[in-house]
């Protein structure tokens, strides 16, 4: 590969990336773009017996589903940004995980969440991953959308200060010239939290509480990644919320230093969910099976990723196909997601969330946490497939 077409791969996977996190997080409401069919969905297996995925699977992945799991024909549709946190499922869909439950799943790709809530509400999408609290979710759901949270998508776990894949970053020129080399010095400089309402907002207001500083002490910048890599690079911004594979990418580039691994600010906090509209969400025997499809594609994940079991090289073959990052050799320096093994969804966690935006005067009316997430779901996928055994 050329360093040009290196770089332009790069710019790339910047413009994407941001996007997709940027307003997958954010509580402002964004116009909505047109779903895009996943490229490779047609591709993907129709069959079990006859699927590539589930054939090659390497020998050490998950076992099937017990006898306990009935087969329920049933054609699915799910929004999805294509994020990192979207690994579990799509190692599920490549290995054929949905379609031995008869599950057809459509996966259609859009901008974020906020894009995906709309047809969510109205049951013109049954599933959508990369859920993510936000001022504007919970303020949504206080006015009466109905979404059931039914399986943990991402949480603060897993990855070491080396290779975090949150963070709290600095501008790497000024901490080189030792003005920024704790959270604290960023008092009055500008600091990046993406957007009102946002959990990365939340995570840059933890840190600052850390070293007894708010958010009201530092210039609130809201800028999308790449923007903020340049501004990093030049010393216009001082600090800002970061995840992979930016951090890698600004690392190689020698412009950004890590202040804090965000996991260490909230261990155990939700990253995202799925989410399920009402109407699919009554239809219990898919409900149940989508889960089990799912978790399997997340136990596989972890064993590959975290406890270097089976074949690395073939599941990363599996994720370049579908998301942004189209370099393996990334796959061995980033920090990556980490995920509940079990599929439970953290609900003191989704409260305590709530309690900041409610502090911070975002949401005003405070909604019932527990009639919103419902991890029976994942319930019966333990029942299936036990509990998780690296």
């Amino acid at each position: 590969m050329t360093d040009s077409t290196g770089l332009a791969r790069r710019g790339l996977l910047l413009a994407l990336s941001a996007a997709l996190w940027l307003a997958g997080c954010s509580g402002a409401g964004q116009p909505p773009a047109t779903a895009v069919p996943k490229p490779a969905a047609s591709a993907a297996p129709t069959a079990a017996a006859s699927s590539p995925g589930a054939a090659s699977s390497p020998a050490g992945a998950a076992a099937a589903p017990g006898a306990g799991v009935t087969p329920v024909a049933a054609s699915v549709k799910a929004g999805s940004i294509f994020a990192l946190t979207d690994s579990p499922m799509i190692l599920a869909l490549e290995r054929g995980y949905f379609q031995e439950v008869g599950i057809n799943l459509d996966v259609q790709q859009f901008q974020s969440i906020v894009n995906m809530i709309p047809l969510l509400s109205t049951n013109q999408l049954d599933v959508a991953f990369d859920g993510a609290s936000s001022a504007g979710f919970f303020n949504a759901i206080g006015r009466g959308i109905d979404i059931k949270m039914v399986a943990n998508q991402g949480i603060a776990q897993g990855s070491s200060d080396e290779r975090p894949y949150y963070a709290i970053v600095a501008s790497k020129q000024l901490a080189d010239a030792g003005r920024v080399r704790r959270v604290g010095d960023l008092r009055g400089l500008p600091v990046n939290v993406l957007a009102e309402g946002s959990l990365a907002q939340l995570l840059v207001g933890l840190a600052l509480a850390q070293d007894g500083l708010t958010l009201a002490d530092v210039d609130q910048q809201q800028l999308a990644m790449p923007d903020t890599l340049a501004g990093l690079q030049n010393g216009s911004i001082a600090g800002s919320f970061f995840l992979e594979p930016f951090i890698t990418l600004g690392r190689q580039q020698g412009t950004v230093e890590v202040l804090v691994n965000a996991e260490r600010l909230a261990p155990g906090r939700e990253i995202t969910d799925v989410f399920y509209a009402s109407g699919f969400a009554q239809n219990r025997p898919v409900g149940n099976n989508f889960v089990v499809a799912y978790l399997r594609g997340v136990r596989d994940y972890l064993r590959i990723f975290f406890e270097n079991q089976d074949d690395r090289a073939t599941a990363v073959a599996q994720l370049v196909k579908h998301l942004a990052v189209k370099e393996p050799a990334l796959y061995e320096r980033m920090g990556l997601p980490y995920f509940n093994p079990d599929g439970h969804i953290n609900t003191a966690d989704i409260r305590a969330q709530q309690d900041w935006y409610v502090s911070q005067g975002q949401v005003q009316q405070p909604i019932d946490v527990d009639r919103v997430v419902d991890n029976s779901y994942a319930d019966y996928a333990l029942s299936i497939l036990g509990p998780y055994r690296p």
